[in-house]
């Protein structure tokens, strides 16, 4: 232990010495070395900068509106025919779903709160230059007599439709909303030839008054 103490002393003493000596030769100033905390700064690696994450944008894929079933569900037909008609008299909450749809019948719709309509759909496999359909509009003969009576005929011509293509037709009369008539024996014809007046076209004709 002893000696152990005496070199550690003397090494002390000799590093003393030797820093006093170049201070009074000014000789060159040693290059220290670098320490080991130095070593460890020199390779230390800069923060690495992640890229930043690209969101991914969603793409909207539009599929195509899917064919109408045919024939049409619900509908009568003619199929023997070469035309090959449907026809469907839709209900009260289906022609409000249709209305909602159709803004081309918005402005017949107004006549409809004022007097008796009614409504058909119509059809074709081959398609129509023209359609023309007939209808009745029938009652009680009065209040007291409920016999079914006629009181009026309607015919109305509108414009083409494409094949398979399903045309919605408001049969608007001038008969009085209330009088608990309804729109009745409603038939329609596909035509291919010329019409035979104005298009569109609403003809209601009363009777038996």
């Amino acid at each position: 232990m002893r000696i152990k103490l005496v070199a550690v002393f003397s090494a002390l003493f000799l590093s003393l010495s030797l820093t006093s000596t170049t201070a009074a030769t000014k000789s060159p100033t040693p290059t220290p070395k670098p320490t080991a905390s130095a070593k460890a700064s020199a390779t230390a690696k800069a923060p690495v900068k992640k890229a930043p994450v690209k969101k991914k944008k969603k793409v909207l894929k539009l599929s195509p509106s899917p064919s109408p079933k045919w024939p049409p569900v619900g509908f009568k037909t003619d199929a023997l025919g070469e035309t090959k008609l449907y026809l469907k008299v839709p209900s009260a909450k289906e022609l409000v779903g249709i209305l909602s749809a159709k803004s081309a019948l918005a402005s017949q719709v107004k006549d409809c709160t004022q007097f008796t309509c009614g409504a058909v759909q119509v059809a074709s496999e081959t398609g129509c230059r023209w359609w023309r359909v007939n209808a009745e509009v029938i009652g009680a003969t009065s209040a007291e007599d409920r016999t079914a009576k006629t009181f009026g005929k309607l015919t109305a011509d509108v414009t083409r439709s494409a094949a398979k293509q399903v045309v919605t037709i408001l049969l608007v009369t001038t008969e009085p909303l209330g009088a608990g008539h309804i729109v009745s024996n409603i038939n329609v014809d596909c035509n291919q030839g010329d019409p035979t007046g104005p298009i569109p076209n609403t003809v209601y004709q009363e009777v038996n008054k």
